[in-house]
């Protein structure tokens, strides 16, 4: 028995040797095939860059083809009036000592005039009237002018009488209101306002006022 002792030594320790190498099998992880496919790509998303707000295209409005406005003259206490007829524009101010008769066009919203004196008429033409600014006898005034239909608005008479030049203007206004000047031979002369539509008398002889349509053409 004393002589089998080593072989029993080397055969237990065999065992042990091939038990632990079965114990470091097991707790080895087995390896997996990975497909490319299987990884999950990585998406990237690109938020594009937010565009200009666009650009608000003011159109410019035309000209009224026909329109009359009306009204004071701030701090004035005269009246003015401004008509349209394609594209030709005139306008008349008054407060009844003096005048001044102007002319120009209308182009978009807007009226440019001249006259006598270095007068001018600009002005906005906007939904229901006129607004703008009056230079006259050195000064200048703002004024707003509503649409006037008539009998309103804006008259001229022209004539001889009695071998004398007449030329009168009046404004009548939708409140009643009126002014006008009528001169003879350059001179102003005492002549009553017409009543909207009925005629002047001057040095005892009828005159009949025309409205814009009458003598636009000729202005």
């Amino acid at each position: 028995m004393k002589r089998l002792g080593p072989v029993y030594t080397l055969a237990a320790g065999a065992a042990t040797a091939v038990a632990l190498g079965v114990l470091s099998a097991g707790s080895t992880p087995a390896p997996q095939n990975v497909n490319a496919r299987d990884v999950p790509s990585v998406v990237t998303t690109i938020t594009p860059a937010p565009s200009a707000a666009p650009t608000a295209t003011r159109t410019a409005r035309p000209a009224p083809e026909k329109a009359d406005y009306a009204g004071r003259v701030k701090g004035n206490g005269g009246l003015i009036a401004v008509s349209v007829r394609d594209g030709k524009a005139i306008a008349y101010f008054c407060d009844g000592r003096a005048e001044a008769w102007l002319r120009g066009r209308a182009t978009g919203d807007r009226v440019v005039l001249s006259g006598p004196g270095n007068s001018s008429v600009t002005a906005r033409l906007r939904d229901g009237g006129a607004a703008g600014e009056l230079r006259f006898g050195g000064r200048q005034w703002d004024f707003r002018a509503p649409t006037v239909k008539k009998p309103s608005g804006l008259y001229r008479a022209s004539a001889i009488v009695r071998g004398a030049k007449v030329r009168a203007g009046w404004i009548y206004l939708d409140d009643g209101s009126r002014v006008g000047l009528t001169l003879v031979d350059g001179e102003p002369a005492d002549v009553a306002i017409p009543e909207p539509g009925a005629n002047a008398t001057v040095d005892g002889q009828e005159i009949d006022p025309q409205d814009v349509d009458e003598f636009i053409g000729g202005f």
